[in-house]
């Protein structure tokens, strides 16, 4: 079976210039007033309805995009025009040539952003687009995966009740301290728009004081062995002080993934709910605290299923 692979991508100079100044002329929300909509899900990934120049398309909430992106099917429909390319490098090392464009108009839930930078990538299909940094630049969100209802301008009492985390948004991506197996490890990137565990560099792993536990079933492609890829290991996540772990299935790259320390999936089951809160420059999560949930943590597993999709051309088919 196969999966698309979401892209994570270094955008140019030239394409952060132009963010920067359309970010500037676009039109923020008339009213900063709560709204919630029903959400849906791609595999563990949460989706919104959004309208973009006028046409309906299920939008993946990407913290790990720093922009907005569309497929070619998707921008040729809506008449979205290309302009410069600009190289996007997949976490598996896969690299595509995407084109810069603006989106006009983006509705959803009731408020509109204009002018807002995007690019449009071979690596996405039909009515797919990534809701990336543009996005949650302008939309404080809450993921209530629980209830499958996302919120534009939570409440601030509500996020107070969450586990809060600092990130570092200067790549437009979120870039955190994460515990990993009972070590802290910076420079990792949240990612909410990935499914199927997280990867690390291994030049961290001497950091970690206790060993990735490996699936000794788990094979990976020779190709893909070559590339200097090793899939197949379990760690224990924990994301904020004082929330309790989870764990993870890990892949690890003999390179930086996407020139990071590491990156790491968000949409994980006892994560019950997510606030992303670029403003304040802070993540926050709602972890479960069931003894059950704390055992996964703590007991090495095989991974669940549907794991290791983001590195699926990696591993032998089934």
């Amino acid at each position: 079976m196969t999966n698309k692979i979401l892209p994570r991508f270094a955008i140019s100079a030239l394409c952060l210039l132009g963010a920067v100044i359309s970010l500037v002329r676009a039109s923020h929300p008339a009213s900063a007033a709560m709204s919630s909509l029903h959400s849906g899900e791609n595999q563990s990934r949460t989706t919104i309805p959004v309208l973009i120049a006028g046409r309906p398309a299920s939008c993946v909430l990407d913290t790990g995009s720093s922009a907005m992106i569309v497929s070619p099917s998707f921008a040729q429909a809506a008449g979205l025009s290309g302009g410069g390319g600009t190289f996007e490098l997949a976490p598996d090392g896969r690299t595509y040539m995407d084109r810069q464009t603006h989106i006009g108009r983006l509705d959803v839930a009731g408020h509109t952003l204009r002018d807002v930078p995007a690019l449009i990538s071979p690596n996405l299909h039909g009515s797919d687009a990534l809701c990336g940094y543009d996005f949650f630049a302008h939309f404080p969100t809450l993921i209530d995966r629980g209830r499958h209802t996302v919120t534009l301008f939570p409440p601030s009492s509500r996020l107070a009740k969450m586990h809060c985390l600092l990130v570092d948004l200067a790549p437009h991506v979120p870039l955190a301290t994460v515990e990993v197996n009972g070590s802290w490890l910076r420079h990792i990137v949240l990612d909410s728009g990935m499914a199927g565990g997280g990867a690390l560099w291994d030049g961290v792993r001497s950091q970690l004081h206790q060993p990735l536990t490996s699936d000794a079933q788990y094979a990976t492609m020779p190709g893909a062995m070559r590339d200097g890829f090793t899939c197949g290991a379990v760690a224990s996540v924990r994301y904020a002080a004082g929330a309790p772990a989870t764990s993870m299935p890990i892949c690890t790259e003999s390179q930086r993934p996407d020139g990071y320390n590491g990156i790491l999936e968000t949409n994980l089951p006892s994560v019950a709910a997510m606030a992303v809160d670029y403003p304040r420059r802070r993540m926050c999560f709602d972890v479960s605290t069931s003894s059950s949930s704390i055992a996964r943590a703590t007991t090495p597993s095989t991974p669940r299923g549907g794991a290791w999709t983001r590195f699926n051309s990696l591993r032998p088919p089934q």
